[in-house]
């Protein structure tokens, strides 16, 4: 039983890494081409201190 557990996620990952993540890196790449990068940057840093503060603010009385 396990060893087809462990067969049906090797698969699943292996065509996880081999055909989905270059087309999705590929179309992440052909969306943001036309994008100024510090702007990206300076979205991305301000995204990345919402979700910090928004977990800070939901584990701070555990």
């Amino acid at each position: 039983m396990s060893e087809k557990i462990i067969q049906i996620t090797s698969e699943f990952y292996g065509k996880l890494i081999n055909i989905y993540l270059p087309a999705y890196f590929s179309w992440l790449t052909e969306k943001l081409s036309g994008v100024e990068p510090f702007a990206m940057l300076s979205i991305s840093i301000v995204l990345i201190f919402a979700l910090v503060t928004y977990v800070w603010f939901r584990n701070r009385n555990v």
